[in-house]
């Protein structure tokens, strides 16, 4: 009987080696140096574009203020006796367009870069290693007879075993870049109201007397004269005119109840009185807004008693 084994040289004997180890970390510098130029060439593109929109905005305001306009410099109203409405003049003159619009001057507000990226590296080892195995046993006889004649036995065996090892080594990274821009513009832009002038009667209020009233030494009321001229333009009175009154904190009433329009001096007179009741009320003095009021001529004022 005979024994044969085969084996690979080495077989069994170490463990499998890669040829390295999965590393991006020199993708990632590569990426890094290409986001450095990415933001070099932005912020060079960023302060480009602001020189042109300056340029752009100085040119604009040179021809703002060489360029004259016909502007309402200006309105008058003329009203009649009765506070009517009775004619409208417009004034012009030529003004520099800058004088009411201003130039837009646009600017880079906010400027945001975010990288992004990937990168992957893959290191692997296949390495396959066999053993073989083989056996035989035989036996023989020979000779002459009837019962022993010529005759062989033979039997063999054999096996074979492979075994495969596969390493691998891997390295990845993501990453994104992003990047947003905001341009504004300065806008003010407007016309100014042309100057208003009003021509037509004068509707003055003027503040008169205050009075206290006692009952049995006790404050009661407190009363304030308050006379009304209505007068033209040239100061002329104007007589026989019915006033709308309005009052905010107290009520009034006209002085002489049989007097309720204008006299020959273009006056009328009028009372506002304050009551005090209570066992304890406030007397202290008080701001009363008086407003009056002849077609669209009016005035305001406030009187304290």
């Amino acid at each position: 009987m005979s024994t044969t084994a085969l084996l690979p040289v080495g077989a069994g004997t170490k463990a499998l080696a890669l040829p390295g180890t999965a590393d991006v970390s020199d993708e990632l510098k590569r990426a890094g140096m290409s986001f450095g130029k990415l933001i070099q060439n932005t912020g060079q593109a960023v302060a480009d574009t602001q020189l042109k929109l300056n340029q752009t905005g100085a040119a604009m305001a040179s021809t703002l203020a060489t360029t004259q306009v016909d502007v309402i410099a200006v309105q008058e109203s003329i009203y009649d006796d009765d506070g009517n409405l009775d004619q409208a003049k417009t004034f012009t003159r030529k003004l520099p367009l800058i004088n009411f619009i201003d130039p837009v001057f646009y600017e880079w507000t906010a400027v945001r870069l975010q990288g992004q990226f990937y990168a992957r590296e893959l290191v692997t080892s296949n390495e396959s290693a066999g053993s073989a195995f083989k056996s035989s046993d035989g036996l023989g006889n020979a000779g002459y007879g009837i019962i022993f004649g010529v005759g062989y036995i033979h039997s063999s065996n054999s096996s074979t075993t492979t075994n495969s090892d596969v390493d691998t080594s891997s390295d990845a990274s993501f990453g994104h870049i992003r990047a947003s821009a905001l341009l504004q513009p300065k806008r003010d832009i407007g016309v100014p109201a042309p100057r208003q002038v009003v021509r037509g009667p004068s509707l003055n209020i003027v503040a008169g007397e205050i009075k206290d009233i006692l009952t049995n030494n006790v404050l009661t009321a407190r009363t304030m004269s308050a006379l009304l001229e209505l007068r033209k333009q040239d100061g002329t009175p104007i007589a026989d005119k019915s006033i709308s009154i309005d009052t905010e904190g107290a009520p009034w009433s006209f002085t002489d109840p049989a007097v309720d329009t204008t006299d020959a001096q273009g006056q009328v007179a009028i009372t506002l009185r304050r009551d005090f009741i209570g066992n304890a009320p406030d007397t202290s003095v008080k701001d009363v807004i008086v407003t009056a009021r002849l077609g669209l001529v009016s005035n305001s004022t406030t009187l304290t008693f």
